[in-house]
């Protein structure tokens, strides 16, 4: 029922996490309601500007304000921007980033979560040989895992230098490369078909922590790497969540070094998109990224 969803949303500490959490970037709001084509309807914009959420009376807000269509799940862009008051602010993927929230998508099914967190830990012990510890969270984002990679582990003087968008793909494409032996090993010896994924384009949202996710009613917490052996799935329960705010807990610049390498092998976002050449509309163009 709808009313428990939004009294989940009533608990103070969901909504300051969620708020916390999308400051700075562009929201995305799944809706329960379909459109007339039989999507879920994805809120983008109000009277015209970007969503956004800076505080939890935002999150009210938008609850309220759009109760007719039953907001359920909160995305945020993995883009950090300068400004992001305007359209035009949030569609600058390249003058107006400042940072990148990186992470690679585990696409899985939740009956698989042992066999998840397996390739999990795949990818966190490929990131540790690289240097790469301090800064790395994991987030169950539903049926699957996002093992992320804070925002600021890419210090700001090689942001000023080169691209968010060159730095983050890349990154994130070479260690998607580097794990799939391992990964493919697993789904062998295990009997499933679980993919990992760069999803690190310029558009792209996801999850936020503590959202429910936008079908199956679960939290989509977070816990560290070395959680995963005591991770279970009663930790997702939206009534007794297990939830940890580790996903501000970084150190700055120690990706630095992968960063660099990793632009060197894969040269960078593969395809710079002109926002002015697309003619689909842009909910159209979002929807269809979302995981």
């Amino acid at each position: 029922m709808y009313a428990d969803i939004l009294a989940y949303y009533a608990n103070p500490r969901v909504k300051a996490e969620i708020a916390e959490y999308c400051r700075n970037r562009w929201v995305a709001v799944h809706c329960e309601r379909t459109a007339k084509n039989g999507r879920f309807i994805l809120l983008r914009y109000y009277k015209g500007k970007p969503l956004t959420i800076s505080n939890p009376e935002d999150v009210d807000f938008i609850l309220k304000k759009f109760k007719t269509l039953k907001p359920r799940a909160f995305y945020a862009t993995a883009n950090l921007y300068f400004k992001n008051s305007y359209r035009d602010n949030v569609l600058d993927y390249f003058k107006n980033v400042y940072a990148r929230t990186m992470f690679w998508d585990i696409d899985s099914k939740l009956e698989w979560w042992r066999v998840t967190l397996k390739i999990a830990r795949a990818i966190v012990q490929l990131l540790e040989t690289h240097g790469v510890r301090e800064s790395v969270y994991l987030k169950w984002s539903g049926r699957g895992l996002h093992v992320h990679l804070h925002e600021k582990s890419i210090s700001a003087r090689l942001y000023s230098k080169i691209s968010p968008l060159d730095l983050t793909y890349s990154l994130v494409e070479y260690i998607t490369i580097k794990c799939q032996r391992k990964l493919n090993e697993i789904n062998t010896r295990e009997n499933t078909t679980i993919k990992v994924e760069n999803l690190m384009d310029p558009q792209r949202i996801f999850v936020v922590p503590l959202s429910l996710h936008r079908v199956l009613y679960v939290s989509c917490v977070v816990f560290t790497p070395e959680d995963i052996d005591s991770f279970d799935p009663s930790w997702l329960n939206p009534r007794n969540y297990r939830h940890q705010r580790i996903w501000k807990n970084f150190k700055e610049g120690e990706a630095d070094e992968l960063a660099l390498k990793a632009i060197k092998i894969v040269g960078g976002y593969p395809k710079h998109l002109s926002v002015k050449k697309k003619k689909k509309p842009l909910e159209d163009q979002i929807r269809k990224y979302l995981p």
